[in-house]
């Protein structure tokens, strides 16, 4: 059986060329309306329903110096 790896990002170059590849593996690729990394529940959601061997995370923010300091520490203390 193909092991399974969730690959973040989906919509983003680097997995817009992974989705090219013939590969060994079983590619679950997701965007950040299946899989938001910001969130606990979404991660935990997808794991218990893909049940994967591993991750490979190409998923970032696309505009990083427009997040502010205020944002992200929402996000440290939400869990």
């Amino acid at each position: 059986m193909l092991k399974k790896i969730i690959v973040t990002g989906s919509d983003g170059r680097f997995a817009q060329e992974l989705k090219k590849i013939k590969s060994k593996y079983n590619f679950i690729f997701t965007n950040k309306k299946k899989l938001n990394i910001l969130s606990l529940k979404s991660i935990n959601k997808s794991f218990k329903n893909f049940n994967p061997d591993g991750v490979i995370h190409l998923a970032g923010l696309s505009r990083p110096m427009s997040v502010s300091y205020t944002h992200l520490r929402a996000h440290e203390t939400d869990s």
